[in-house]
């Protein structure tokens, strides 16, 4: 078990800092909120999910590497 997953707090100057660091983007941005644009970028489109979910629904004991498939064959899409 790793440190981050047995402890459930912070200690008093992790916590001065992380509000520290917030209050100076709001100082920065006028806003507090997360950065667009941050993270992985998406591998599909909100159209095929909806058709992974589909084909998911329909074929309830498929493998994710025969999913993966039927939708490269179906949008060109690699997963």
């Amino acid at each position: 078990m790793s440190t981050m997953s047995q402890r459930s707090h912070l200690t008093k100057s992790e916590a001065w800092s992380v509000v520290g660091r917030i209050w100076k983007s709001f100082l920065k941005t006028g806003s507090a909120g997360q950065r667009t644009g941050q993270g992985r970028r998406r591998a599909t489109t909100s159209n095929e999910d909806r058709y992974l979910v589909l084909t998911a629904r329909r074929h309830r004991n498929m493998k994710a590497t025969l999913l993966q498939q039927h939708l490269r064959y179906a949008t060109g899409t690699t997963v």
